[in-house]
């Protein structure tokens, strides 16, 4: 009885040790429980830590790791930010470029600016005065031109006003006008009438006062709106006149003269302007009182007294004592600028003719009239 009792275990015993598993087993597995509720894996006493993936463990520097509880995995480095000035790579042949930062909604792009291209074209312009109107001519920006080459303009009186002006609404930017003597033993010397723009100043007209008696050179060298610059040359020819203490130039138009073969007449003024002034010769003049000149040959020239030239001219009439109302065309001709002569052929009869006249250079058109008889 007492052998039993000291080599085998008591029914208490095994009773007991079967309680303490109970116990161990409930408590690994409430551990279990509380790990897997926290996110972390819980080993059994005794049993090493299973293994993390793609992490690797990093002890505390400061204290010992502890083998009860898997170390937290080490946090990855944040890759570095490309410098600003950095060149971004050239993507392969075929490659896709890589898409740039999409605007900010309901914004609108803003173009690059440009610069106006430099025009190559350059405007005209043109000097007015006594003698009419004319386009200088233009060469390139400090150029110079050669006097021959240029048509005089009578400017007809000692510091008669001048205007240079622009057509197409255009604008002078800035300006310069001088005046050079053409003659080179002329005592006379370059100056300069007008800079600009000053305050106050128009931008499409400049006026001037022009040069006293002599053969000038006039030039200006301009900057214009939407034009290259430029410099322009005219030729001016100034007889010794001096202008009315009123400054009122009334400068008479030009005598007609028709002429056949050895004979020639003065045409009678008509209506019509000329330069600065128009006027109206009111009624007709009695046919007996005309300038009459004969034709032989049905052909008849004409020109200005002043060999000045004209553009334009029609020629009408009615029978001399026939009714005015039944006045027809006899001849007309559009001729080329710069024309100071003109033959005309009319036909057979006795004619109370008018002649419209119209001038060069802008100066105006005039009415003549003259009896005419064709043989």
């Amino acid at each position: 009885m007492h052998e039993s009792m000291s080599g085998g275990v008591t029914p208490a015993e095994g009773a007991r040790d079967s309680l303490m598993r109970i116990l161990v087993i409930s408590i690994a597995l409430a551990s279990l429980l509380v790990s897997a509720c926290n996110g972390v894996a819980v080993t059994a006493p005794g049993s090493s830590p299973p293994p993390l993936l793609d992490a690797t463990p990093t002890p505390s520097p400061t204290s010992a790791a502890d083998p009860t509880r898997p170390a937290k995995p080490a946090t990855p480095a944040r890759p570095a930010r490309p410098a600003a000035s950095a060149t971004p790579a050239t993507p392969a042949a075929g490659a896709t470029p890589a898409a740039t930062a999409a605007p900010t909604p309901g914004a609108s792009p803003t173009p690059p600016e440009e610069s106006p291209p430099m025009s190559t074209e350059v405007a005209a312009v043109h000097l007015s005065g006594p003698f009419g109107s004319l386009e200088g001519r233009p060469g390139p920006a400090g150029s110079e031109s050669q006097p021959s080459g240029l048509r005089a303009l009578d400017q007809y009186a000692q510091g008669a006003r001048l205007g240079i002006g622009l057509k197409d609404d255009l604008q002078f930017l800035r300006w310069t006008v001088t005046v050079s003597p053409i003659d080179s033993r002329s005592d006379d010397r370059s100056a300069v009438l007008s800079e600009g723009p000053m305050p106050g100043d128009r931008t499409d007209y400049i006026g001037v006062t022009g040069p006293d008696t002599g053969e000038w050179l006039l030039r200006l060298d301009a900057e214009i709106s939407d034009s290259a610059p430029a410099a322009y040359h005219w030729r001016l020819a100034v007889p010794r006149r001096e202008v009315p203490e009123d400054g009122v130039l009334e400068v008479p138009a030009p005598d007609l003269i028709i002429a056949a073969g050895q004979r020639s007449v003065v045409a009678e003024f008509g209506s019509g302007c000329y330069v600065f002034t128009c006027g109206d010769s009111g009624g007709l003049t009695p046919a007996h009182d005309l300038p009459r000149i004969r034709a032989e040959r049905r052909s008849l020239v004409m020109t200005l007294l002043d060999e000045s030239a004209f553009v334009g001219w029609r020629m009408t009439g009615w029978p001399v004592g026939g009714d005015p109302g039944d006045e027809r065309s006899l001849s007309r001709a559009r001729v080329p600028e710069g024309t100071e002569r003109q033959t005309v052929n009319l036909p057979p009869g006795d004619w109370y003719a008018r002649i419209q006249l119209t001038f060069d250079l802008e100066r105006g058109a005039l009415s003549y009239y003259a009896r005419i008889t064709v043989d």
